[in-house]
C-alpha cells in the first residue's frame, strides 16, 4: 500500500512539473485563440486598440470597409455621447447620391456636409496602390422627430497607370474614420441643434502635413462631378 502511495505521489509531481513547464505555451495558445476569435461588441477604447481590431482593418487599409464606419459611428454616439440629445441616429450608405439638395429635400430637413480625408486605394486591375490626402466623403443628414439619419457616400479615384475610368473606393485608417465622423457630428450639433462648436475635436488627420503626389482631377470621381473643391477646411 505504501509503495502504491509513493508511485501515485511521484506521478502527480511529474504531472505538476509538466504543467509548470508548459504553462507559458498554454498561456500563449489561449491568448492566440482569444485574439483571433470573432470580435464581440467592446468598449470604445478597447475596440480602437490595434490589439483587438479585425485583421481586415489592420492589414488591408486599401479596402473599403463600411462596417468600420458603422462601428465607429455607434461607438462615438453611445460610448462617447457625441450627440447627447436623446435622439436616435443611424448611418446608411448611398453610392449614387450627390451634393445637390432640392427645395423639396430642404423642406424635409436634409442638409449636406462634404469633407476631405486621407485614404488609400488599390487598383482592381493591376493591383497598384496609392495614397491620397484628397479623398472626398459626402454626408447627407437630417433629424425628424427623434430620429436622425446620416447617409454617406465615399468617392473613388481611378488608377493613373490603367486609366480605364474605373473608380476604386478608398480604404481608411481607424483614426481617419473617427476624425471624419467627429467633424460630421460637429456640423450636426451646429446645424441641427444650434450649438456653437469650435470643431477642434474633429479636425481631419489629413490636416497635418501629409505629402502625396499632386492631385489629378481627371482621375478623381468627385472632381469630375464638381464636388472636390467643396471642402471647408
Amino acid at each position: 500500500m505504501e509503495s502504491e502511495t509513493v508511485v501515485l505521489s511521484f506521478v502527480f509531481q511529474a504531472i505538476n512539473c509538466s504543467h509548470i513547464i508548459n504553462r507559458a505555451a498554454v498561456t500563449r495558445a489561449l491568448f492566440t485563440s482569444y485574439s483571433i476569435a470573432s470580435p464581440q461588441r467592446l468598449t470604445s477604447s478597447t475596440k480602437r486598440s490595434s490589439a483587438f481590431r479585425s485583421p481586415s482593418t489592420m492589414s488591408r487599409s486599401t479596402d473599403w470597409i463600411p462596417g468600420l464606419w458603422l462601428d465607429t459611428f455607434n461607438d462615438l454616439l453611445y460610448d462617447d455621447n457625441e450627440l447627447d440629445y436623446g435622439d436616435q441616429w443611424t448611418l446608411n450608405f448611398n453610392y449614387s447620391q450627390t451634393d445637390q439638395v432640392t427645395k423639396e429635400e430642404r423642406k424635409k430637413g436634409w442638409k449636406v456636409y462634404c469633407c476631405r480625408a486621407f485614404g488609400h486605394f488599390k487598383c482592381a486591375s493591376c493591383s497598384k496602390t496609392w495614397p491620397s490626402a484628397r479623398v472626398v466623403v459626402l454626408f447627407r443628414y437630417r433629424l425628424r422627430s427623434d430620429r436622425g439619419t446620416v447617409i454617406m457616400r465615399p468617392f473613388g479615384q481611378a488608377c493613373r497607370s490603367c486609366k480605364n475610368n474605373e473608380f476604386e473606393l478608398p480604404g481608411f485608417s481607424d483614426k481617419e474614420v473617427e476624425q471624419a465622423l467627429l467633424r460630421l457630428f460637429s456640423k450636426i450639433r451646429k446645424n441641427i441643434y444650434g450649438e456653437d462648436d469650435d470643431d477642434d475635436g474633429g479636425s481631419s488627420a489629413s490636416s497635418n502635413k501629409v505629402w502625396t503626389k499632386p492631385h489629378e482631377k481627371t482621375l478623381c470621381q468627385a472632381c469630375i462631378m464638381g464636388i472636390c473643391t467643396q471642402d471647408d477646411d
